[in-house]
């Protein structure tokens, strides 16, 4: 079995400026020369996004998958009932 060759043989080696590339300052994702188009179902809305135990993941995916719904669209229906629980007004999908 062959081991991957240690990154400290590399320690002390010269490297000319020319090889190193110069980066590219990164363009905000789907804008920009090169970067894949925004889908359309994405335009005028902004993610949330939250960490779960895989026990409420996988409770959330099953329920999805036994409404035949999106995970999106279970989402939106649980923050729109957060919103009515506080007394504000449901803002839809």
């Amino acid at each position: 079995m062959s081991r991957k060759p240690s990154f400290a043989n590399l320690r002390g080696a010269a490297v000319a400026p020319a090889a190193i590339p110069a980066a590219e300052p990164a363009a905000p994702a789907g804008a920009g020369e090169g970067s894949p188009p925004r889908p359309a179902s994405r335009e005028g809305r902004k993610q949330i996004a939250g960490f779960f135990t895989p026990d409420m993941s996988l409770a959330m995916h099953m329920l999805a998958r036994r409404q035949n719904r999106s995970l999106q669209a279970l989402m939106a229906e649980a923050f729109n009932d957060v919103l009515r629980k506080y007394g504000e007004s449901p803002v839809g999908e």
